[in-house]
């Protein structure tokens, strides 16, 4: 009885004739188990080409839903399939691609109580979130299953992926924690702050599903990839285990994955999106938004100081802008940061609860949200 079917053979036949590949590994791609947690930006691309390289088993985890915003990047998922959940939305593509491999969707988030359920039994686990404390969880759980881990970001015009933890050459690599012990800030921020390009989700996520196809058939390296647009791809070897971490033998910091917020120091006076329409005409607006956001749609009669220039010089604010200020950001993050830094130079300030997402919602639905 042949190990495949003939459509497999057909269907696989230009990956099998490379000399590191092969029949037996191609057999060791349709025995595996894969874990995919994100189906976002770089789950999408990971899955596409695990899907299509033929690996047996994918589990695809992810909680969240499709949204418009997500298409320029997020290549599985439709426009007719928004509002969708995007670990079934990504299983219907899987399954579109190759009727050989079995997609699982789990649509639900992965926290500390429920991390080894649904990760155990797997052959290899790929990190394909966007929060750090999530990045710090799946290390710890791949190194609790004892599998090794794919893990890569991408943000604005820049990325990079590697393999952490397993077994190489009969050592131990190196876990994330090994080289991150600890959170360090936002990781870099958020596609939605920050932005990103398409391309460069496509591009980082196909490395990942490349080191993970390079694991199931033992060609592993020990090596991170980082990558800019414009400028050549570099490679550096990484650091071998810390006889300190959890991987070796130490006790791992808990680490909670919940919802985060903004702190403050100082008690701003917070407006809603109806408030600020109500006396708009009377104060001063400031949009603390990049230059190139500000010049997507910004409210009328609002002046754009970018939040670094507002903190760097607080006092200026007070002095360019005498009276009640209102800061506006996208989500009412930044915002606050700056309403705070300069109530604290002595100015009069409100900040927009929400921002100008708040603003469409609630004010104006033709204002766009982006």
């Amino acid at each position: 009885m042949r190990p495949l079917s003939l459509d497999e053979y057909k269907r696989y036949g230009r990956q099998m004739i490379q000399s590191e590949w092969g029949l037996p590994g191609q057999l060791k791609l349709k025995r595996a188990t894969v874990a995919v947690v994100g189906a976002g930006g770089l789950g999408c691309p990971v899955l596409q080409y695990l899907a299509g390289a033929g690996v047996g088993t994918i589990r695809i985890v992810d909680h969240d839903e499709v949204d418009v915003s997500n298409l320029h990047r997020q290549v599985l998922h439709t426009t007719d399939r928004v509002g969708r959940n995007k670990a079934e939305s990504a299983a219907m593509a899987i399954e579109a691609l190759n009727p050989h491999v079995k997609a699982v969707s789990i649509p639900k988030a992965v926290h500390n109580n429920n991390a080894i359920e649904l990760l155990s039994g797997i052959d290899i686990l790929i990190d394909c979130t966007d929060r750090p404390e999530t990045r710090y969880l799946l290390s710890d759980t791949a190194v609790r299953l004892d599998i090794p881990l794919v893990s890569g970001a991408a943000i604005a015009s820049s990325g990079q992926w590697a393999v952490y933890g397993g077994v190489m050459n009969g050592k131990r690599r190196a876990c994330y924690r090994c080289m991150w012990p600890a959170v360090i800030g936002d990781g870099g921020g958020r596609c939605s702050d920050v932005g990103v390009w398409g391309p460069v989700t496509g591009m980082v996520g196909c490395g990942m599903a490349g080191e993970a196809i390079k694991e199931i058939l033992g060609h592993g390296d020990g090596y991170m990839h980082m990558m800019r647009l414009g400028t050549p791809l570099r490679s550096i070897k990484l650091r071998s285990q810390r006889p300190t971490c959890s991987c070796a033998g130490g006790e791992a910091p808990e680490i909670r994955v919940g919802e985060c917020s903004t702190k403050t120091t100082t008690a701003v006076e917070r407006v809603s999106p109806k408030e600020l329409h109500a006396i708009q005409d009377s104060v001063t607006i400031v949009d603390t938004r990049p230059p190139t956001e500000f010049g997507i749609c910004a409210l009328e009669s609002s002046h754009n100081v970018p939040l670094a220039d507002i903190l760097a010089h607080p006092d200026e604010m007070t002095r360019r802008y005498p009276g009640q200020i209102v800061f506006v950001c996208r989500q009412g993050n930044d915002s606050l940061l700056a309403a705070e830094k300069v109530q604290e130079a002595g100015g009069t300030v409100k900040d927009l609860r929400g921002g100008l997402v708040a603003w469409s919602r609630d004010v104006d639905p033709e204002f766009p949200v982006y």
